[in-house]
Order: C-alpha cells, then structure tokens, then sequence
C-alpha cells in the first residue's frame, strides 16, 4: 500500500482547489489584457503587501506605494479592479485583522499529517505524508486563532466556495494545529465576488 502513498504533496494537489498567486510580472500579460482569472492575480499580488497594522489604506496610494516600491507589476496595477478591493476594508474580516495578536500572512507551512486524512488509498496505512502549502491569512488571538482564506472566484453562490474550498482550509486547519499554541476554531473565505466573508464548517 505504500507504494500508492506520495511522501510530499502540496494542498492543492490534494484539494484539486487552491488557485495560484503571483508577485512577479507572469507571462500571460500580453496585449489582449487579462481574463478574470487574471484579474484576481492582481488582486491577491496586490493584497499581499497592503499593510495591515494602522487604519484601512487609501487605496490608489497604497496602489502608487507598492508599483513605486516594486512590490505590484505596474502591468497588474493598471488592470487592478479597487471596487473590488474597497469592500474588504470595511468588513467584519478587516476588523477582526485589527483587532488579532498576530497576523500571520502568506504563512507557507510543511508538516506531517496522517495519510489516512490526505488520500483514500492509504486505507488503514499509519503513514505520514507531508504537506505543504501557504495560508493567506492567519489570526491569531488570545485564546483561539482563524485560518482566512482569499478568493477571486466570480461565482457569488456561497455553497459554491464551501464545496470548492472547505478541504483545503481544513487541511490548513491540521497544519497549523502543530504549530500555534491555541486552537483554529475559525475558518474563512472573504470573497471578492460577494463581497463578504462566507464560514467554512470545522468539518
């Protein structure tokens, strides 16, 4: 049985979910423009670097600040969507970024976890696998912590995240339960389609 086991798997080999996230110029800017997939590159290149420690940014400054400081293409500003991005700053998500001990972003992790919990042919295997991956946000508080998760997808049918993403925040969810001192009680996806948070159920 071990034969059919990987030794090392990522999140989203598993998940068959994660969606992949760009800091450098990609390849596809060409000059038909970006398709909404790509536009959400942007978003997430451009979400990585916003600062999350004083109060919600002006937008097209933070925008000039990050191209000015080769932290965003300037090809992925231009075809940033802010609309998309202003509603973040004033959710519940964004308050409770402010309120957290620790924020820990783009937190990249590698931990073994049972294969039993990562792939049907292990069976009764007592195997471990590793896996790795990276979170986009993790909050932590006094007493608990939250696994948040963004997403670009344009569909603004919750269910349509759950389905698509719960395993993969709940394979985070095991990752980070070896690695923070109090407990994930929380997992979330803020969607930029919708414009809100959706909750993942703990499974």
């Amino acid at each position: 049985p071990l034969q059919k086991i990987p030794a090392k798997v990522s999140v989203s080999a598993v998940t068959h979910a994660a969606r992949p996230v760009a800091l450098e110029r990609p390849a596809f800017l060409q000059k038909t423009g970006m398709t909404g997939a790509e536009r959400g590159t942007a978003i997430h290149a451009f979400m990585q670097s916003v600062p999350f420690d004083g109060p919600a940014p002006d937008l097209a400054a933070e925008v000039q600040r990050q191209t000015g400081l080769q932290l965003l293409d300037a090809a992925l500003a231009d075809k940033l969507d802010l609309d998309r991005v202003r509603p973040f700053f004033e959710s519940a998500v964004w308050r409770r970024i402010r309120h957290a001990r620790a924020v820990l972003r783009e937190e990249p992790f590698i931990t073994a976890l049972p294969a039993a919990q990562i792939t049907p042919e292990a069976g009764e295997c007592e195997a471990e696998v590793l896996v790795q991956g990276i979170a986009d946000l993790v909050l932590v508080f006094d007493e608990h912590a939250e696994i948040l998760d963004y997403k670009t997808d344009r569909s603004r049918d919750a269910q349509y995240y759950i389905d698509e993403y719960a395993a993969q925040l709940r394979l985070y969810r095991r990752a980070f339960a070896q690695r923070l001192s109090v407990p994930v009680t929380k997992l979330t996806i803020y969607s930029f389609a919708i414009e809100d948070e959706i909750d993942v159920p703990l499974g």
